[in-house]
């Protein structure tokens, strides 16, 4: 389940612990198989990491499981800094679309930023919290640091859908109020169904109870978007 260097390796297609990744011979380096499925444990390996991203975005489990437990999260965690800004932008400039006072403009990014923040860090306590009601036991064998690891590269990838927000930024103009609405819940249903697929393949609640922790985690979304609401409500009366 661990490897040398104390990396702890998954098979992106079925999720079970696996000791390597690549076997080393004498000249050569060759993919290893899941001794339970009998498929690469890893097919993303050698795959560039904007291909992985596409499909990250696609909800694909597999791409999710190479990046929580497989890959290099540096990049990601890079890719979530540019996100959060992103997020933060386009919530400042629903807020303030003129932009005429240039100082309060700035001064509202700022609070949406700390806002964007917040929110990441709200849906993480959340989800920690529905991991220990759900599988304690598991959790406290893991380890509450890896598991806070885990549930914040859940959280990150899961923010990927905010990336969707860019055409509404560049496009504003060319579209109505309704457009802009309708923009913002579809993003905002991938981002939901992201959550819940990035945090199913993490294997840190019991699979026997799958369509609790979908509903678990819809509630912990709801309850996050609902300060999100009330935030951006004192925001708007700040910057009245």
């Amino acid at each position: 389940m661990t490897s040398e260097s104390g990396k702890q390796y998954v098979c992106v297609n079925c999720g079970s612990p696996a000791r390597e990744l690549i076997k080393k011979y004498s000249n050569t380096i060759k993919p290893t198989n899941c001794c339970k499925c009998n498929q690469l444990i890893d097919k993303y390996i050698e795959v560039e990491e904007f291909i992985i991203l596409i499909d990250a975005l696609l909800l694909d489990s597999a791409a999710f499981r190479h990046m929580i437990f497989n890959g290099n999260f540096k990049l990601y965690w890079k890719i979530s800094l540019v996100v959060l800004l992103l997020e933060s932008f386009a919530l400042c400039r629903q807020k303030r679309g003129d932009g005429s006072n240039t100082a309060l403009y700035e001064k509202g990014f700022y609070m949406c930023t700390l806002q964007s923040i917040g929110e990441y860090l709200l849906i993480t306590l959340l989800l920690l919290f529905i991991s220990a009601l759900l599988n304690l036991r598991q959790m406290n064998k893991v380890g509450h640091e890896a598991v806070t690891l885990i549930i914040l590269k859940v959280v990150a990838i899961s923010n990927f859908s905010k990336f969707f927000l860019l055409p509404i930024l560049v496009w504003r103009s060319n579209t109505t109020d309704f457009g802009q609405k309708l923009h913002y819940m579809l993003v905002t249903g991938h981002h939901l169904c992201s959550l819940i697929m990035a945090y199913s393949v993490v294997g840190i609640s019991n699979r026997n109870l799958r369509c609790l922790t979908a509903i678990l985690v819809i509630f912990a979304f709801a309850i996050k978007e609902y300060v999100r609401y009330l935030a951006s409500f004192k925001i708007e009366l700040y910057l009245s």
